[in-house]
């Protein structure tokens, strides 16, 4: 490409006459600053609810070491299953009064504090909150349950 002037010419152009960048002007904070602030925020709350989770640590009931606190975690329900599993248990329900969930803290993923042994390979929960699916179901249907039971009863008696 020709250039017929030299001043348009970009390669002849003097240094000392070249014009300098202006300073760039303070802005005022945009939408990614707000949202990197908000998710600084949320960062934040998220570390405090963790560390109310710490609890100081149990000593283990076999050897009497410190013990490491722990979680067991499920997507789907941790159970817990009076007696030995069968087969006919895995696709049967073995009955409410037989099975109790772990899992009872937590939204999306539950889980349930544990507490773990690294000398004795043994682990401990706190199961004073824990109750069997009829409890839970009795807890949460109190009239209903009672109204079922009792139309069971008189559905055996009648066979």
């Amino acid at each position: 490409m020709a250039f017929w002037k030299k001043s348009e010419d970009p390669w002849d152009i003097d240094p000392d006459e070249r014009r300098l960048a202006s300073e760039p002007a303070e802005k005022a904070p945009g939408l990614l600053d707000t949202l990197r602030g908000d998710w600084d925020a949320m960062q934040v709350e998220w570390q405090e609810k963790r560390e109310k989770l710490r609890l100081p640590p149990e000593k283990c009931p076999w050897c009497g070491e410190d013990m490491e606190q722990g979680f067991l975690m499920s997507g789907r329900g941790v159970f817990w299953y009076r007696g030995i599993p069968t087969g006919k248990a895995r696709w049967l329900s073995p009955g409410g009064g037989n099975i109790m969930r772990v899992d009872t803290e937590g939204f999306l993923t539950t889980y349930h504090t544990a507490w773990y042994c690294p000398d004795c390979k043994k682990m401990t929960i706190d199961a004073a909150d824990l109750q069997t699916e009829a409890e839970r179901n009795q807890t949460a249907f109190p009239v209903g349950a009672e109204e079922t039971a009792s139309q069971s009863d008189e559905a055996k008696e009648g066979e």
